[in-house]
């Protein structure tokens, strides 16, 4: 009878354990879940649900995409399929917690947006159509002038790189067709991947005027952009 006793209490201590071990098994990954989001394009997005407030989802969606536009193109060429899948999933994934945002969240996010949506379009576009070696050089010799050797900008002068770079494109983007800006847009990221190069040398003065810069630059492109649009849709 005693040994009948400490069978059955052997054993419900056993499935104690089990029903323990099952519980923090759940809790491990409860804060992770996978969920399948309908997007406009013919596939569907896979979002990682990570537990991050929508505002930090924002702020990590709008650094990624400085990142992905500083890159040049030989780099984006190479990593194109996952880029654009990471890019679908990152926007799915605020499309879904758009409602969490604040109102000034919500704008920063349709602007964000837009900017995502013309950089991924312009990305597809070079894919299949790079760009002419010939004109690349026109535009970084007019773009840059005396800074046209890119690999050669210093921390101590890529100030004025970026003012040089600027003080075009204020003065010529009115002339510029979308093709244009693919060409513009190319010098702009081999400027960036030179800028990161020497990043830890330059200034902090220098590093804020130049961000300064890259805000205007990005707010002139997608300027270009949303008329390019407007023109194609009244032809």
């Amino acid at each position: 009878m005693n040994t009948i006793k400490h069978l059955a209490t052997y054993i419900s201590s056993l499935c104690l354990i089990c029903l323990l071990y099952s519980c923090e098994g759940r809790r491990d990954i409860e804060d992770t879940e996978v969920v399948t989001v309908d997007t406009a394009e013919e596939d569907t997005a896979m979002v990682v649900k990570s537990g991050k407030t929508a505002e930090e989802q924002l702020e990590e969606f709008r650094g990624w995409l400085n990142k992905q536009s500083e890159k040049g193109d030989t780099a984006i060429r190479r990593n194109w399929p996952k880029v654009r899948e990471e890019l679908r999933q990152r926007n799915a994934q605020l499309e879904q917690n758009f409602d969490s945002l604040s109102e000034k969240s919500q704008e920063e996010y349709k602007d964000l947006r837009s900017r995502y949506e013309r950089w991924e379009a312009r990305q597809e576009r070079r894919q299949q159509q790079p760009l002419e070696t010939a004109k690349l050089e026109r535009f970084q010799d007019q773009l840059l002038r005396e800074y046209k050797d890119i690999k050669s900008i210093s921390a101590g002068n890529i100030r004025e790189a970026y003012l040089t770079f600027m003080g075009t494109v204020r003065a010529q983007r009115r002339n510029w067709s979308q093709d244009d800006w693919d060409y513009v847009d190319h010098v702009y990221a081999r400027l960036n991947e030179r800028r990161g190069q020497v990043e830890g040398q330059i200034s902090t003065g220098d590093n804020i005027k130049i961000r300064a810069l890259q805000a205007e630059y990005l707010a002139l492109e997608g300027s270009a952009d949303t008329q390019s649009a407007v023109r194609s849709t009244d032809n």
